[in-house]
């Protein structure tokens, strides 16, 4: 089921962000291309004249709801990914079993759908429940959720059930006797998972993490699609109205390269400050 330890353990420091230095510097070198042979006409997105004052800023401003929604996303599915990882190692065959049903399911569905799903569809199967169970706290906010708020759950879900095994694939790399020797010395087991496993699978960890976060971070594009106003939205809108698809969208494209190359460099450092093998 997805990642196993040693697959993960094959995965050395910098080989993730290597992958995305080799597949960003094609792209990269496309764009630097366009912008100095004078394609387009860049005036409507250029600050200091009439149109670019109003389109670039507009633009820029997703920057806002792009970063929180990955943030967001990100801190949220990682909760999920090490609460699923835990619980598939229970004892109980039933919460095994609970968990794998979801780790299945959502890296089944596409995300596109589990967005239009969560905003359109759930609010009304929530209204459809009966009396006793609307009352239910929470499920009147999930009644009417925004589109940030459908974007952050959606996204937080669908990272959550990847993450799980990546979570579970690092726990289950660290050796028998290291946990053995914990047991040996008394330690509970929420002290052994804190002291002993943790630092260690989370160093091995570091490259298929930073390739998952990298993969929210594109996703929050689909936001756009239940109305959140995040880059890949603004740009669209911007687009109908002054029909500069070249210029837009190579913009777009450079918002999300600057937003990865902040990501890959914090990973490197990561992978550089905290080795797997020390």
């Amino acid at each position: 089921m997805g990642l196993s330890s040693t697959h993960l353990g094959q995965l050395g420091p910098g080989r993730s962000s290597a992958a995305v230095r080799r597949a960003a510097s094609p792209a990269a070198a496309t764009l630097l291309a366009l912008l100095l042979t004078g394609c387009g006409d860049w005036t409507p997105l250029t600050p200091g004249t009439p149109t670019g004052d109003k389109y670039f800023w507009f633009l820029t401003a997703g920057f806002q709801f792009t970063l929180l929604l990955s943030l967001y996303a990100i801190a949220c599915g990682s909760v999920i990914g090490l609460l699923g990882a835990i619980l598939s190692r229970s004892r109980h065959r039933s919460v095994q079993r609970a968990v794998w049903l979801y780790v299945e399911g959502f890296r089944m569905v596409p995300l596109f759908v589990l967005l239009l799903w969560m905003y359109y569809a759930l609010p009304i199967a929530i209204s459809e429940l009966p009396d006793n169970l609307r009352s239910l706290p929470g499920l009147d906010m999930l009644s009417q959720m925004t589109p940030f708020t459908a974007a952050c759950i959606g996204l937080s879900l669908n990272a959550g059930a990847f993450l799980v095994e990546i979570f579970r694939a690092g726990i289950e790399s660290v050796s028998k006797q290291q946990i053995d020797a914990g047991f040996a010395f008394g330690m509970s087991r929420p002290l052994l998972m804190r002291r002993i496993i943790l630092p260690q699978a989370v160093r091995r960890m570091l490259p298929p993490m930073t390739s998952q976060f990298i993969s929210v971070v594109k996703d929050s594009s689909l936001g756009g699609a239940i109305g959140v106003m995040e880059i890949t939205r603004r740009a669209m809108l911007s687009q109908t109205q002054i029909l500069h698809p070249m210029e837009i969208y190579t913009f777009l494209a450079l918002e999300y390269m600057a937003i990865l190359i902040l990501l890959t460099a914090l990973a490197r450092y990561l992978e550089r400050r905290y080795p797997q093998h020390t």
